[in-house]
């Protein structure tokens, strides 16, 4: 994930290593961290938001880190050697350091390229945004779901004020759609034609029909668990000779895949939601969330069918017949439909490289300034409190010790 994506990302997860109960407090403070002065923009980020792009840096590291040699649970990992998703190695400390100017910088690219290219800011997205952030501060990005955990609580005591968060998130990602949509969208400054979004589609999407089939049978106990057991060896080589028989019946053309629905509904009374339908996507989701079906349909030409098993180590395997549709049958719609979505995966890196880009030019202007005095005096291991669990886990230990070393007494 690129640097200004983390700045997203990280307002919309509940960040979870840390105890601000029992963080030691830092008063917040109006100095400036970051400020660009010309003659497109006039922009200055106070402190806070310099923080809470250290708070970011920090949890990305301490992601490496854990992967990290020498790493122990709960211990401080600023000294540790770490290795970053692009395969950069640094000391956790300095990487943290360096990542959250990163951030920093994209916030100010961010800024001076809405400024240049003239991007028009939505008042009423613009709000949206400062009240999603308001409920995110005072209840938690998932309150909806009934999980409060307020973002106040865990960013306020580091001296992160509600409006640096805002500034740094949510009002952030209102200020990158604008210009991507100024760059790339309908009538915009590098419009993306509806022939450039199919083209793109039918390299980087696929579209596949599939029919699920347990190969197990559920059932619930005396206290109301439920539990599956696996069929037979013998019933499952029949229930896979019979859906490889379906599955080459489609390949050749001599059933559709509604009358192979159909049939498997019929035989092994599945419903409608174990059958897919030419389904569209993204070939980079797809390949992380259905590794089994992508890996499948990998090998497939157009029009042909295969059956896979998923699970068949467990106790709950099920089979696919999984058919894979020609994708160019079904570009021009699934662009019609989901213009916003396909533009995203077919720009999102190009806009990225040009905030990168804009960054290191801005990085060298006499515009920029960096209250090095200010920032300074933020640690990058700052953040790390030693969770009370463990202490507990502890101290318990080291009392069963102690009992057991007199019991050895006694003896």
């Amino acid at each position: 994930m690129k640097p200004f994506q983390k700045v997203i990302a990280a307002a919309l997860a509940i960040l979870v290593v840390i105890s601000a109960a029992s963080c030691t407090p830092i008063s917040l403070s109006k100095n400036w961290s970051y400020k660009y002065d010309d003659s497109k923009i006039s922009e200055q980020y106070d402190i806070g938001v310099y923080i809470y792009s250290l708070y970011q840096a920090y949890n990305s590291a301490k992601t490496y880190a854990e992967e990290a040699e020498g790493y122990k649970e709960n211990e401080p990992f600023m000294d540790l050697e770490i290795t970053d998703e692009d395969g950069n190695k640094a000391i956790a400390k300095d990487w943290i350091k360096t990542e959250a100017d990163k951030i920093m910088m994209n916030l100010i690219a961010l800024d001076y390229l809405v400024a240049e290219k003239e991007a028009t800011l939505d008042e009423a997205a613009m709000e949206s945004a400062k009240e999603t952030a308001q409920d995110s501060w005072d209840m938690g990005p998932y309150a909806s779901y009934g999980y409060v955990s307020p973002m106040k609580n865990e960013l306020e005591p580091y001296g992160i004020s509600e409006e640096s968060f805002a500034l740094s998130s949510y009002v952030a990602n209102i200020k990158q759609n604008a210009l991507f949509g100024r760059l790339y969208d309908k009538g915009g400054l590098e419009e993306v034609s509806d022939e450039e979004l199919k083209n793109y589609c039918v390299e980087n999407y696929l579209s596949y029909s599939s029919i699920a089939v347990n190969l197990y049978e559920s059932s619930t106990d005396d206290d109301g668990n439920s539990k599956s057991e696996k069929f037979g060896d013998k019933k499952i080589k029949n229930i896979k000779s019979d859906l490889e028989a379906i599955a080459k019946k489609l390949s050749d053309g001599s059933m559709t895949f509604e009358k192979a629905s159909e049939k498997a509904k019929k035989d092994y009374k599945i419903d409608d939601n174990s059958v897919t339908t030419d389904s569209v996507n993204f070939k980079e989701d797809f390949e992380n969330d259905n590794a089994d079906i992508y890996k499948a349909l990998k090998k497939l030409n157009n029009n042909e069918a295969t059956v896979i098993t998923v699970g068949e180590d467990g106790d709950s395997p099920i089979a696919y017949i999984v058919f894979k549709n020609n994708i160019k049958n079904a570009a021009k719609d699934y662009v019609t439909e989901n213009h916003a979505s396909v533009l995203s995966n077919m720009k999102n890196n190009d806009i990225t490289d040009l905030l990168k880009k804009t960054a290191d030019e801005l990085r060298e202007s006499d515009a920029l300034q960096v209250n090095e005095g200010a920032i300074g005096r933020y640690d990058s291991g700052m953040f790390f409190v030693k969770s009370d669990t463990t202490q507990a886990a502890t101290t318990a230990d080291d009392d069963d010790d102690a009992d057991d070393s007199d019991d050895s007494d006694d003896e």
